[in-house]
Parts: C-alpha cells; sequence; structure tokens
C-alpha cells in the first residue's frame, strides 16, 4: 500500500509541476520532480523526466530511499492524463509503473519498512489519483537480521471495476520476530472492490524454528476479507476490519532436547506422550475476526472435529476444542485471552481439562481443572489424577493453588524408587520467574499420603508405610530452582500409622518415629543430603527387639553409588520383643543413648545403658551388617552396684523376679551379644563382689556375701562352659541355717543347675552336696549330706535351759525346692558311734511330781548314754517339721528309792514344730511334756 501512496504523490507532483512549466526544458522538470519527492519526505530521491505532454508524462530511473540500498526503484512510470481534470481534480487516468525493486527491512522487533520512506498513514479519507493503476515485473526483496527473502508482485486495479494483486515470495532462510522460516514458498491473492472491500486468499509451505520448537513442511491457506482498504490506507494498517480462515494442512513440529530447556525436559515429554517426542502434525481450522482494537480467534465450526489437533506418526494427539461460544483466544482493549478444552490421548497419559487464561500488561491468570487417565511410563505411572489449578502472576510473581488428588502406582526419582502412593492435599505454589525459584506449601498445613512402598536401589532397601501425614516445616514444604544446575530441597515432618524397613536382612516392622527432616536434592550429580530429627516410634527389629521413644538426630547423604549416614541418639527404649511364642523376658527394657554411623551396609554403633529409673547400666560398641542381618556388640559393666532402694538384678533381668530380691553389692563385667544367620549368641564374664538378696526363690531367706567371678557361654538360657566356683559368706533358710561355704557348679543350658560340689560348715561339721543336678522350674532335689555334726553345738545353738549332750551324727537331708518353697523328705541324722544326752531342766523337776512313771522317764534323761541315735526330719523349713527321735542305750534310774545302773534303755520321741522359733524360745519343757512317749524296758 505504501509503494502505491508513493506513485501517487509522484504523480500529483510531477503533473502539476509540468502543467506550471510546460514551455520549459525537461531537466527543468526533472529538478522539480525531484524537489517535490524530498519535501513529501522521500530519502535521497531521483527521478528523470524523459516525455512530458499535456496528457501524458514518463518519469525513468525513479528511486528513493539509501544510495546503497534503495527503498525503491522503477525504470519507469508513466501516466496518461487530461490536463484539464488534472488542473481541477489533481487525478490521472491512468498510471503504470515497471519494471522495478521494492526494498523491505525487518529490524529486530519484527517491524517491516521500507528505507528511505516515511511511516505513517496521512489520516482521513483518502480520494485515489487516479482511474487506474497497474504494476508489472516489480521484484519485492526481504532483508531480515538473519537471511531474506525474493518474490515478485503485480497489481492491475480499476476504480470502477475493482482488481487484483499478487505476490509471490520465497527464501532459503528468513527470520521475523525471533522465528526462524527457512525453504518459505508463498502466495497471496489481494481482491480490491471499487467499494473499497478486501478479499484475501493466501499460502504458505516452509520450515519454522522458535527457541522451544521446530516445525517442518508447514502448509497452510487463508482466506479472509475485510473493508476497508481505503481505510487501511488513510489509518497506516489501523482501520481494516474483517474476517478470516486458516486451514492446517499437517506441518509437522519437531522438538528437540535442545529446544526445550526453557519449557520442559525430553523425559517430562516422553512421561506425557508415552514416546520420545520427535515430530508432531497440526491440524485443523481457526477463524480470525478482526477490527481496530480486536482480535479474536476461533476453533473452526466448519471442520469435521471441530478442534485443533496436535498429533504425533505414533498416534499421541493433543486436541483442542472451544468453551461455548467463548474464543479460542481474543485481544481487545490492551487484553489477551484464551478458553478452551483440550483432550491428551497417547501411551503415555489420557488426559483432558479445560483453560481460561487472562493477560493485560505484565499481569495474567489462569483457571484449569484437568483429569489424568491411567498410564504407564519407566519414571511415571499413574492409575488416575485429578488437578484443580489456579494461578495469577504480575511481571515475574506468580501465584497459583493446587488441589490435587493423584492414584499414583509408580514414580522413579533418581535411585529411588516409589511404588502405590495414593494422595490428595491443597499446595500454594509461589515462584519468582527471574530469580527462578518456586516454594511450595501446603495450604491445610498437612496432606495425607494413603500408604505408599519406595526402594532405593543397589541398596536392598524397602520402606513400606501407610497412612502417612506429610506436613510444613517453619518454611516451604519445597524449594525448586532452575539457575544453572537444577536443585530441590524438601522440608517437612513426616508420620505413618505404621511400616517397614528392609535393609537386606534386616526388617524393622511398627509404627515408625516422627521424622522432621530437611532434604535437597541436585539431580545432575544424583546426589540427595537430608537432615533432622526423630521423635518417638514403635519398631521390633528381626521379631527380636523393640525400639520406641527415640529422640535424636540424623545426617543423610546419598549418591550414584554410595550412602552414609550418622545419627545421634539421646534417648531410645530397648526391650526384648514379646510375641505369641517369645520365651521368658530375659532383658529388662533399658534406656540408651549413642552414636551411629552408616557406611554402605554397614552400621557401626556407640552407646550408653541406664535403667527406665536412670541408674547406670554400662556402656558399650558394636557393628551391624545390614545385607546379612549380623553383627554384635559389647556392654561393659561399670561398677554395678546394688541397693534396696536403688537398681536391682531383676531390673536388668525380668526373670530374676521372685527368685532374686533386695540385693545389694556390687558387680563388675562385660556381655557380649551376636547375631546373624548361625542364630544368636551371648557370652558374659561377671565379677561379683559381696552380693546379698533375699532367695533364690521364696524358699530362701536370703544368701550373703556372694562373690566370685562368672563366665557365661550363653545368657540364652545360661549356661557355662565347665564349672565355676563362687563363695557364699551365708545362707539362711529358717530352719537352716547355713554359714561361709563353697560352691562349684555348672550350668549346661538346659534350665537347670549342676552342683559339682558345695559345702557349709554346720554344727561343726558340714552340710554338703555332691554330684547334684537341680532345675529352676518345677520340683527340683537338692541331696544335702550332714557329716560329722557335733551334737554339743547343736544343743548349744538351740539353747534350751538343761540340755546337754555329746556325740556325732551324720546323714542324709534330701531338700526339694517345689513351689517357691523348700522341704526336707525322709531326712535320716545317726550317730557315729557312742554319745550322751542329759537333761535336768525345770520340765524333769516337774515331772517328779506327776508320778512315778513320768519321774522314771526323766531320770534317764539325766545322763542317757546312747549308743545309736536315729532322727528323722520330714517338714517344710518355713512351717511346720516333725522330727522322729530314737535313743538306744544305758542310764541310771532310781526305782521304789533303789539306784539302779546301767540300766538298758530305748526312747522313742516324736516332735512336731509348727515354728522353728519354738525351739529358740526356751519352751521345749511343755512340748516334751505334751509330745515324749517312752518305752521304757529293764532286764531285771
Amino acid at each position: 500500500m505504501r509503494t502505491v501512496r508513493f506513485l501517487a504523490i509522484v504523480l500529483v507532483l510531477t503533473v502539476i509541476l509540468a502543467a506550471a512549466v510546460w514551455f520549459f526544458r525537461l531537466p527543468l522538470a526533472g529538478w522539480g520532480v525531484r524537489a517535490a519527492m524530498a519535501s513529501a519526505g522521500l530519502e535521497a530521491p531521483q527521478a528523470r523526466v524523459t516525455a512530458l505532454s499535456l496528457d501524458g508524462i514518463r518519469l525513468e530511473e525513479v528511486a528513493a530511499g539509501p544510495k546503497e540500498a534503495r527503498g525503491v526503484s522503477f525504470e519507469a512510470i508513466e501516466a496518461d492524463f487530461h490536463w484539464r481534470r488534472l488542473w481541477t481534480e489533481r487525478a490521472v487516468d491512468t498510471l503504470r509503473a515497471g519494471p522495478g525493486v521494492l526494498r523491505l527491512r525487518i529490524d529486530e522487533t519484527g517491524r517491516i519498512f521500507v528505507p528511505g520512506l516515511p511511516t505513517g498513514g496521512s489520516g482521513g479519507d483518502v480520494s485515489l489519483p487516479f482511474d487506474r493503476v497497474s504494476l508489472s515485473d516489480v521484484a519485492v526483496l526481504v532483508e531480515a537480521p538473519v537471511g531474506g527473502a525474493r518474490g515478485r508482485v503485480s497489481a492491475d486495479y480499476d476504480i470502477q471495476t475493482g482488481g487484483e494483486a499478487s505476490l509471490d515470495l520465497s527464501s532459503d532462510k528468513i527470520t521475523w520476530s525471533h522465528v526462524l522460516l527457512q525453504n518459505v514458498e508463498s502466495t497471496a491473492q489481494l481482491s480490491l472492490s471499487a467499494e473499497g472491500g478486501v478479499t484475501l486468499s493466501a499460502s504458505f509451505e516452509g520450515d519454522a524454528q522458535t527457541d522451544s520448537l521446530s516445525a517442518r513442511n508447514i502448509a497452510f491457506n487463508a482466506t479472509g476479507e475485510g473493508g476497508s482498504w481505503r481505510d487501511l490506507i488513510a489509518a497506516d494498517g489501523k482501520g481494516l476490519a474483517g474476517t478470516a480462515r486458516i486451514e492446517f494442512e499437517t506441518p509437522e513440529i519437531e522438538l528437540r532436547d535442545s529446544d526445550l530447556q526453557a519449557l520442559t525436559s525430553a523425559a517430562q515429554m516422553q512421561t506425557v506422550f508415552g514416546e520420545k517426542l520427535q515430530n508432531a502434525a497440526l491440524a485443523g481450522a481457526l477463524d480470525i475476526v478482526f477490527g481496530e482494537d480486536l482480535f479474536q480467534v476461533y476453533l473452526s465450526a466448519d471442520t469435521d472435529t471441530e478442534a485443533l489437533a496436535l498429533t504425533t506418526p505414533e498416534g499421541a494427539s493433543l486436541t483442542f476444542a472451544a468453551q461455548g461460544n467463548a474464543p479460542f483466544y481474543a485481544r481487545a482493549n490492551g487484553r489477551d485471552m484464551a478458553s478452551f478444552q483440550f483432550v491428551l490421548q497417547s501411551d503415555g497419559a489420557d488426559a483432558k481439562g479445560a483453560a481460561d487464561l487472562e493477560r493485560e500488561g505484565d499481569s495474567w491468570r489462569i483457571a484449569a481443572p484437568i483429569d489424568i487417565g491411567a498410564f504407564t511410563s519407566e519414571a511415571l505411572s499413574l492409575d488416575g489424577s485429578s488437578i484443580d489449578i489456579s494461578a495469577e502472576a504480575t511481571g515475574p510473581d506468580i501465584v497459583a493453588d493446587l488441589a490435587l488428588k493423584s492414584g499414583l502406582r509408580k514414580a522413579k526419582i533418581g535411585r529411588l524408587t516409589i511404588n502405590d502412593a495414593p494422595f490428595n492435599g491443597a499446595f500454594r505454589i509461589t515462584a519468582d520467574m527471574n530469580a527462578q525459584r518456586a516454594r511450595v506449601v501446603s495450604k491445610t498445613d498437612c496432606f495425607n499420603i494413603d500408604r505408599g512402598r519406595g526402594r532405593l536401589d543397589g541398596q536392598e532397601l524397602d520402606i513400606r508405610l501407610s497412612e502417612i501425614t506429610l506436613c510444613n516445616a517453619e518454611g516451604p514444604l519445597v524449594v525448586y530452582t532452575w539457575t544453572g544446575e537444577a536443585a530441590c530441597t524438601v522440608s517437612g515432618e513426616i508420620a505413618a500409622r505404621d511400616g517397614s524397613v528392609r535393609f537386606g536382612k534386616t526388617v524393622a516392622m511398627g509404627r515408625p518415629p516422627v521424622v522432621r527432616f530437611d532434604a535437597s536434592y541436585h539431580p545432575a550429580q544424583k546426589q540427595t543430603t537430608i537432615k533432622g530429627g526423630v521423635a518417638n516410634g514403635a519398631m521390633t527389629i528381626n521379631d527380636a527387639i523393640e525400639m520406641s521413644g527415640v529422640i535424636g538426630e540424623f545426617d543423610f547423604e546419598l549418591d550414584a553409588q554410595d550412602m552414609t549416614a550418622q545419627a545421634s541418639v539421646n534417648r531410645l527404649r530397648i526391650a526384648q520383643h514379646q510375641g505369641p511364642e517369645s520365651r521368658l523376658l530375659m532383658i529388662a527394657p533399658v534406656m540408651a543413648s549413642g552414636e551411629a554411623q552408616l557406611e554402605g551396609a554397614e552400621t557401626r554403633f556407640s552407646y550408653a545403658l541406664t535403667t527406665p529409673e536412670g541408674f547406670r547400666l554400662g556402656a558399650g560398641l558394636g557393628v551391624h551388617h545390614m545385607q546379612t542381618a549380623s553383627g554384635e556388640t559389647t556392654l561393659t559393666l561399670e561398677n554395678l552396684t546394688f541397693s534396696p532402694v536403688g537398681l536391682q538384678p531383676n531390673r536388668i533381668s525380668p526373670a530374676l523376679k521372685g527368685i532374686v530380691n533386695n540385693a545389694d553389692g556390687r558387680m563388675d563385667g562385660a556381655v557380649r551379644f551376636a547375631w546373624g544367620a548361625s542364630g544368636f549368641e551371648s557370652t558374659a564374664e561377671l565379677s561379683l563382689e559381696k552380693i546379698s538378696f533375699a532367695g533364690p526363690t521364696q524358699a530362701v531367706t536370703r544368701t550373703n556375701g556372694v562373690s566370685g567371678t562368672v563366665r557365661l557361654t550363653n545368657l540364652f538360657p545360661v549356661t557355662t562352659n565347665g564349672f565355676q566356683t563362687i563363695n557364699v559368706a551365708s545362707v539362711d533358710m529358717d530352719a537352716l541355717q547355713l554359714g561361709a561355704g563353697v560352691i562349684t557348679f555348672e550350668l549346661p543350658g538346659d534350665n537347670t543347675v549342676g552342683i559339682s560340689e558345695a559345702a557349709f560348715p554346720w554344727f561343726g561339721g558340714q552340710l554338703a552336696v555332691e554330684d547334684a543336678t537341680a532345675g529352676f522350674s518345677g520340683e527340683a532335689l537338692i541331696p544335702l549330706k550332714a557329716r560329722n555334726v557335733d551334737l554339743e553345738q547343736v544343743f548349744d545353738f538351740f539353747d534350751v535351759e538343761g540340755l546337754s549332750g555329746e556325740g556325732i551324727l551324720s546323714g542324709d537331708l534330701p531338700l526339694i525346692f517345689e513351689g517357691g518353697r523348700a522341704r526336707i523328705e525322709n531326712g535320716l541324722i545317726q550317730s557315729q558311734g557312742p554319745g550322751v544326752i542329759r537333761y535336768v531342766g525345770q520340765a524333769a523337776t516337774q515331772a517328779s511330781a506327776a508320778g512315778e512313771n513320768a519321774k522314771v522317764a526323766f531320770d534317764f534323761l539325766r545322763d542317757l548314754r546312747f549308743s545309736e541315735m536315729e532322727v528323722t526330719i520330714n517338714g517344710a523349713l518355713d512351717g511346720e517339721i516333725k522330727f522322729g527321735m530314737r535313743f538306744e542305750g544305758f542310764g541310771d534310774v532310781t526305782v521304789r528309792n533303789r539306784n539302779v545302773k546301767d540300766v538298758p534303755v530305748l526312747y522313742r520321741i516324736n516332735l512336731s514344730v509348727e515354728n522353728i522359733d519354738l525351739l529358740r524360745q526356751a519352751n521345749i519343757s511343755e512340748v516334751i511334756k505334751s509330745r515324749i512317749q517312752m518305752e521304757l524296758s529293764d532286764e531285771d
């Protein structure tokens, strides 16, 4: 259009000047033409008048623009006119131009202009200065920042009948508005009506490339109409209004890794489309409505699909459809708007949704509900998801609200694979595009994940969790940056109702602790670091150990090959697991604190142990191999001091409850535990120093002063490798009192104790056990043997007034432990040679007054010289004991006032004592009077 206006200006000025100087020479006319061109704003004008008459003019070598690259140049311009009309109407009949060259230039912003010609419209209504115009053989040269184009334009227009114009343009390479066009072949046909209407028909073939995509074999046809082209000329292109249609003919769009860095990655595109997207075809038709400050694009309703479709050779498609009557795209009053529905179908994903977008200046808004169907890829698999996006931005700042519900089947992030983790939540995302940083927080503070399974490749590490809650920490839940190397940080607090962790053959199950963490992930380096703390939880390790109530901190690092971690535990409760088939609880719960380091699949740890009440037990070191679930630890017991109001043995081993109580004394030692495929092993070396306690069991009132070293080859059950020897200060079993002694024993590991030898001093003799075996539970028989007991010391111990004697006794006292009590069953003690019993107490005096027989009986007891003495003993040591005594020997007696010497005598006395303390209270006189039975035989 600018070319036509230029020709009209030149013609009018030339004709007016020619009429004024008709009788001057042609050079003068040429000078006038050039002066008029310069005053009209043409740069470096050039023109030469070669013919001039009252009905026509011819100009040759007409040009304007920079001399090194003229904007326009024509070999000849001719005009036919009537001089009277030219003078009064300033119009010619016919204008012909050509051959010639029209040069167009495109700057970096995409603006098109003709070098050397003024820009801008003339304003107002434009009346054409000719009845007919014809352009022929005019070449078009287009210059761009990169490359250029060549073409040819022709036009023929009559003011009465209208006319046409055509343009052919081709280019090997040319840029326009940051778009690189290649292999371009285009044509345009323009029909101009006499009334000013415009009809356009155009076609385009070629390739295009932008920063994010390349399109090959583009082919489309465009048709349109509008009016008025007269207004278009007057307003410099701003007055045209009309409609148009663009029909696409399957251009191939290529998406390359290097082109997508600003948008997405090839891997993400492969996830969406189910293939590594190389090219796609765009098909459809767009209806365009345009006018001053108005531009609207509709998806054509005349096509079969009423949609715009992007398809791949493999069958994936992305289809856009209209939302009601809303335009697909609209621009009006400085605002850009878009509204559409879309459907994605591919081997990777099926999705559908809608979007409403609006942009004004540097602000924009979007609302988009999206449903994603089930799909599977190497990186991501979903059962189905729904996303509701609402976002707005001003300049580089973006704020988005996202409601997400997903049936996640699999997601692969570096070496971590997450499976079966459906979740839902509402999130707020804020992004700064200048800083290239986005932050994510949970809008409800926490969001839920129904369950989840994770596996870390190369480590044989599997995690299973259910009813998971992930909550915001003090800052954002996620921070993602993409400046240079992309990085992602996640900070929050995660908890689960229950779960399990399997690392090789090491398995932990139960309620995981609450984990507060700060994690960072660098995908380029495949590096993950996590720091944080843990609290509470209750997990069982390999169905053997329970760990609960943990308080601690950790530091974790993972790269493409290795995994390391450090942990500091302030508090951890450790207990023996009590399953349905568990044996007796052998170890009491303890509290631990310490450090642990994980390197690959090996964990080394150090710790200190206390009881739940805070009594220190000792410290230890250990190692655990995750892959084989094997390891060992040695616990050093440091000066364990027992006291009735402090630490007690049954607080270390509950198996001792009811067996050993109210202990005092001290103990040192070391305990070693080892575990693995061959089972569980334990050894110990314990140094006992003057340990006293009530027991063992209720049968023993108290054991005092146990000292010595005990070496155990197994603690579960307690086992020794051969015989051990300990010293005991004394044993109190109510009726049975034992002094300081030595016990040599072994523990074969079958819940029994084997006694090789045990000896205690007893009334001048000895109470001993030899080659005996007794069980820890049920009935136990200890065959006590009394040796060389001094009868005089026995009577001295009971301290009965008037009772004394002499003699040596030996025998057997079978001691049976049953139900927490001890009893002697069928005990028998016999004299070893002759002896004597003397009783001159108060009972004898009272018996003399009671009758002759009683007096005779007690006369014998004043000095009974026995040749045999036998005592049977039966009864509980803490209850009634029955004594059966038999004396056979000689004594002196007074009968009818006659003294008889060396009278043979046989005594049988049955004595039942309900409480052994009766024998210590000097009441033997009453007991004898009520219990004694005597058989007296006189040979004379």
